[in-house]
């Protein structure tokens, strides 16, 4: 790695964060580029499916929405924020969207990804707050996930702006603070997830499961789950309390690792399949994408289509 090319600056930590060598390694620029492709592709899809067909009713005041819709969070002894309060009712909303839609397409393809980031977070940030109504985790999680790819030099390599510095003729390595924030958060979310469930009845005896996919408020297809026995629904229950409690030990164990990630990806494809969760669980496999090893393709000549 002594011929390797280092993009970024990485920033001024306090102590401990200065010594402990996890926190400010470096690592290689391809794993937060498939986090910003992987990113946008989730957010391309967010937008054009639960946004656009339902843009009119949810930001127009004559309808669901509207800039004084939750006014209450606007106070001035709160903080926070919407560029749709500055806007006008008209034509505020439209443009916003217009702005958020290419700023994604401009991280997908790597276009200044730091300054098309910033834009795509302010402008989801900016949807989140003005109408609470339509929100769920996933719109938190994806407002974090957007910041953290903006910064992450996620436009070292595999986009238009790499292309231009020829990044692709070398090894690259970026500060590697932002995965690790991405990772701390999924530690944190999987545990006291975990901690809130361990603690309920219904958890306990593994029925919560049985119950949930036959509910047709959260089942997307009851019909095929009453086929599976009542075990079955036990054991997705139980496995789901172990791993979640357990992930901020098994998924920085060596050993364990590997199957730990791949567990989590399974239960995200699950929910996103079974139950009615949104996009939470596109956002949450998004950001398993900053921790496969990516880097190991080069050594074969491979890259995706955008570079």
């Amino acid at each position: 790695m002594s011929d390797a090319r280092l993009v970024g600056v990485q920033p001024w930590f306090p102590w401990p964060f200065s010594r402990w060598k996890w926190w400010t390694e470096l690592i290689p620029a391809e794993r937060v580029a498939a986090l910003r492709i992987a990113t946008a592709l989730v957010l391309i899809l967010d937008i054009l499916v639960e946004y656009l067909p339902h843009f009119s009713i949810y930001f127009s005041p004559d309808a669901l929405g509207g800039r004084d819709l939750f006014a209450g969070r606007f106070r001035d002894d709160h903080f926070y924020w919407s560029v749709l309060r500055w806007l006008p009712d008209s034509w505020g909303p439209q443009f916003v969207l217009g702005v958020w839609l290419a700023s994604a397409l401009a991280l997908l393809v790597g276009w200044r990804p730091l300054l098309s980031g910033l834009i795509a977070w302010v402008c989801a940030v900016s949807v989140w707050n003005i109408n609470l109504g339509i929100n769920n985790g996933g719109d938190r999680l994806r407002n974090t996930l957007l910041l953290m790819v903006a910064v992450s030099c996620s436009g070292a390599v595999w986009g238009v702006s790499s292309v231009r510095r020829g990044a692709a003729s070398r090894d690259v390595l970026v500060p590697g603070w932002p995965v690790k924030i991405l990772f701390v958060q999924l530690a944190v979310m999987y545990f006291f997830s975990g901690c809130y469930k361990i603690v309920s009845p219904l958890w306990q005896s593994g029925y919560v499961m049985y119950f949930a996919s036959h509910d047709l408020a959260w089942s997307l297809y009851p019909g095929v789950a009453a086929r599976l026995p009542v075990w079955f629904h036990q054991l997705t229950a139980w496995i789901t309390l172990v791993w979640e409690l357990g992930f901020p030990i098994l998924a920085v164990l060596k050993g364990t690792r590997a199957v730990t990630l791949a567990l989590g990806v399974i239960f995200h494809l699950g929910t996103l399949f079974t139950l009615e969760v949104g996009h939470f669980a596109l956002y949450s496999i998004a950001i398993y994408a900053a921790f496969v090893p990516w880097e190991r393709f080069r050594r074969t000549g491979w890259t995706p289509v955008l570079m």
